[in-house]
């Protein structure tokens, strides 16, 4: 079981998400690939070489006094890839993983939940509630993180609900 549900936590990486959202809100566009390679590839060689060269601990930065410092660098590259690219349809994008750090600071919150939930929100509101299928990832994700003992069932359901209300607000 520990197994399908390391697979289900890498299958659905918050960076996996985070290509999923892009696509759905960029794609075609002549900005596409400048905003995907500052948005998604960028941050994830800076996370890739912080694990490696071990400035975080593993890659799902278990230890929460570990996550702002990575996640900070990531607010600023999107942010600046945000400005550089102008695609501000991504801003919610920004907003997102500032709230997501600022909370970090104080509480361990599910990214994957977060991630999960967001293009799923996403998904149903930009497609209809005719894709509420889709919705069931999120709960897949948050048994994942907890079987893996990465999250508690409250870090999940805060993280799930914390993007779903950001796609309803912005």
């Amino acid at each position: 079981m520990n197994y399908l549900a390391i697979f289900v936590s890498r299958i659905f990486d918050p960076f996996v998400s985070l290509t999923a959202v892009f696509i759905i809100l960029m794609y075609g566009s002549p900005k596409f690939i400048p905003a995907f390679l500052g948005m998604v590839i960028l941050p994830l060689v800076l996370f890739t070489l912080a694990w490696k060269t071990k400035y975080i601990s593993n890659w799902d930065v278990s230890d929460r006094k570990e996550r702002p410092k990575i996640l900070w660098a990531i607010v600023v590259i999107e942010a600046a890839s945000v400005i550089i690219f102008h695609v501000w349809s991504l801003t919610p994008i920004i907003c997102a993983i500032i709230g997501f750090s600022i909370i970090t600071h104080f509480w361990k919150m599910s990214g994957h939940a977060m991630g999960a939930a967001y293009a799923t929100g996403l998904i149903i509101k930009l497609f209809g509630w005719g894709w509420w299928p889709i919705l069931l990832i999120v709960p897949l994700v948050g048994w994942a993180r907890v079987v893996t003992k990465n999250h508690t069932v409250t870090q999940v359901i805060a993280g799930a609900f914390y993007s779903w209300g950001l796609v309803v607000l912005l």
